[in-house]
């Protein structure tokens, strides 16, 4: 469906939050929709049936499952549409020159695809950004750019009709369960954005995403040493180290994979990505992404409240050298915390695990399960301000000097959103500081 195919049609939009109002104002803005009519969950189902009953076409918002039993009903009605499949069928359609870049997976979306539109604008390319990162993509639709990137969720790419023409794979985790129906169907909808790709740029090294990608057409990998890969903090090409972490603002090694994801892109795309990496050292990191908050007494306290699952807190850890204290916990979400607990009791420099929210008793079972370091102290702590304080208060005691908070789960039924999430926990390590005077 194309943007003009809505002229003259009775539209309702389902899910009024971000994309639901850039649908909207675009619509409204070039005369488009006879009608135009708002719809949220909590308006109640037979509000929607009497909508769908005079209505011609559904636009979709990215919250709403293409699962739920009454969608299922809705598609067998009228025409359903949402943002990113209108966006990717305007650019088909009407911007052939325009490359579409997608960029997809359990985790390190948003920091990829913020060093991909960092590097080619330093290349004085005319590129456009929006996605699940914040602008909704059918504010892009009329830009004439040469390239536009887009971060994507499970969500997003559930229904398209249409793929980027590039997309890059960083990982696949379990998260994102219950909406997709399991993890099966998350992985399966994670990967249908590059269903008709001209090529899909995978990570060699995460095992669920090869499985699930068997069959996508034109795979290119990187992550081996046929091609870009990246070793601790340093980025390989072909055998030459081409990128140290420590020259860049961001943290964490496994950036530097997604960095090796990021290069193999501009090279398919025949850019000049050694010039892309000169630019790279001004890039400014994202926040609530292994984010600097700041140190006091001694330690440098890290916010990493992105992270939604355990894979995600282990890579962490593993980014950094210090003997620290970790702090996780959030909603309940059917993660399995085995290999977390199995990696902490493996790695005798993270000292300190605290646990908090629905899913932190859970958590704190598995590490008893399996840390059985005589030198590690385990705390279930009530509330993220008491978590922030024994986190700080143990380290101490064993002269460590970093405290991670990676939560490993998602913040909904405690924050709005991960960003909330976070602010709420550098707002803690303040009062901690302005109650130690430290």
């Amino acid at each position: 469906m194309l943007i003009k195919d809505l002229a003259d049609k009775n539209i309702i939009i389902w899910g009024m939050g971000t994309e639901g109002k850039a649908v909207k104002d675009y619509l409204t803005k070039h005369n488009l929709g006879k009608n135009i009519y708002e719809y949220n969950d909590a308006d109640g189902l037979a509000k929607l049936q009497e909508l769908v009953a005079n209505g011609d076409v559904l636009v979709r918002s990215p919250g709403v499952s293409i699962y739920k039993p009454e969608f299922e009903e809705i598609k067998n009605k009228i025409a359903v549409t949402s943002s990113t499949n209108l966006f990717l069928s305007e650019m088909k359609a009407n911007h052939p020159r325009t490359k579409v870049i997608g960029v997809t997976g359990s985790k390190g979306k948003s920091t990829s695809v913020s060093m991909m539109y960092h590097m080619m604008k330093s290349l004085g390319l005319k590129v456009g950004l929006g996605g699940n990162i914040g602008k909704a993509l059918i504010e892009l639709a009329d830009d004439d750019n040469d390239y536009v990137i887009c971060e994507i969720s499970s969500y997003q790419a559930s229904d398209l009709e249409n793929s980027p023409d590039i997309v890059m794979f960083t990982n696949l985790f379990s998260v994102h369960t219950d909406w997709h129906g399991g993890h099966e169907g998350y992985c399966r909808d994670k990967v249908h954005l590059a269903f008709k790709a001209q090529t899909a740029v995978v990570n060699v090294n995460n095992p669920e995403l090869m499985k699930y990608s068997a069959n996508l057409p034109h795979r290119v990998f990187y992550g081996d040493k046929e091609g870009f890969y990246a070793i601790d903090k340093e980025l390989y090409y072909k055998g030459e180290a081409i990128c140290n972490i420590d020259s860049l603002k961001i943290s964490g090694n496994h950036n530097m994979e997604n960095l090796a994801g990021v290069v193999t892109v501009l090279d398919i795309l025949g850019l000049d990505w050694r010039k892309g990496l000169q630019a790279l050292p001004e890039f400014e990191p994202l926040p609530h992404r292994l984010q600097k908050v700041g140190t006091y007494g001694g330690v440098l306290f890290i916010n990493d409240s992105i992270s939604t699952a355990p894979e995600a807190a282990i890579g962490g850890m593993k980014s950094f050298a210090d003997n620290m204290a970790i702090i996780s916990g959030g909603i309940e979400n059917k993660q399995d915390y085995t290999e977390y607990a199995k990696f902490i009791e493996a790695n005798p420099k993270v000292k300190v695990a605290v646990t908090l929210f629905q899913c932190g008793h859970q958590i704190a079972t598995s590490i008893r399960q399996y840390v059985k370091r005589k030198d590690f102290v385990l705390i279930e702590a009530e509330n993220l301000q008491q978590a922030v304080d024994k986190a700080y208060e143990e380290l101490k005691k064993v002269g460590g000097s970093l405290v991670l908070f990676s939560p490993t789960a998602p913040s909904f039924g405690y924050y709005k959103n991960f960003m909330e999430r976070g602010e709420d926990f550098i707002n803690c390590v303040k009062t901690l500081a302005k109650n130690k005077n430290l």
